[in-house]
């Protein structure tokens, strides 16, 4: 599972982030976070928007429960909403905290392209967002994209992995929603490094959507038509 010290600084940072833009008048974050108890200069107080995935994966649900202690510490008033990976549903609720005057929106996004309306959205409601866990494929509009370096832990874990197989082998792969840059992102550095050694073969590969009962489903499958398969990378920790 991701580090949650790590999660809990990217967070926090995200907050502030997301603070310091609430009271500056939609000018861009990089200046010096708001202290705790003020946001830009102006007073703490009123309703942020937490705008997640899924609450009941863990990773999703640390992100929530450090969002929203950030959140009540700084004088704010966090509401939480999840939009399963469906752009339809983030846009209701994107929708909802325009109607609601929110002060900012923490936002996971729902795809990379499917976010981009969304979100531009938001800016033109003058209501700031911060992008966590996951970019949207347009800059410019977010006052900031926060995330972890998907490429280079794909390859740490990939050369971990190959490592383990003894560097032979044939093996499966799960991958994560499509519409999620992270997917390929994540798959492309596993197979960056796996290239490099010959004897690593993949004899199969499923999307599971990131997902636990989808990732068990798929597993069933590819044992099915493969049933001594060596090994199995997959985008993440619930697959």
């Amino acid at each position: 599972m991701f580090n949650r010290i790590a999660l809990r600084s990217l967070l926090a940072g995200a907050v502030l982030l997301s603070l310091a833009a609430c009271g500056g008048g939609g000018d861009d974050a990089g200046g010096e976070a708001a202290p705790s108890g003020s946001a830009g200069g102006g007073e703490a107080g009123g309703p942020i928007a937490v705008i997640t995935v899924d609450p009941s994966n863990p990773y999703w649900k640390a992100e929530i429960d450090t969002a929203m202690s950030e959140f009540q510490k700084l004088g704010y008033q966090p509401t939480t909403s999840a939009h399963e990976n469906d752009p339809d549903t983030q846009n209701q609720l994107i929708e909802t905290a325009i109607n609601d005057k929110v002060k900012g929106v923490l936002l996971d996004p729902a795809g990379a392209d499917e976010s981009v309306a969304a979100v531009q959205k938001l800016v033109d409601a003058n209501i700031p967002v911060v992008m966590i866990n996951a970019e949207i494929s347009q800059t410019g509009l977010a006052k900031a994209q926060i995330v972890s370096n998907n490429a280079q832990g794909a390859t740490v874990g990939a050369e971990e992995w190959a490592k383990v197989m003894n560097y032979k082998g044939t093996y499966v792969e799960l991958l994560g929603k499509p519409s999620d840059n992270n997917a390929q992102v994540r798959s492309d550095g596993y197979k960056a490094v796996i290239s490099q050694y010959p004897d690593l073969k993949q004899v199969g590969k499923e999307i599971a959507n990131w997902d636990r009962q989808e990732g068990q489903e798929k597993m069933e499958s590819l044992l099915s038509k493969n049933p001594d398969v060596q090994g199995v990378i997959a985008g993440n920790d619930e697959m």
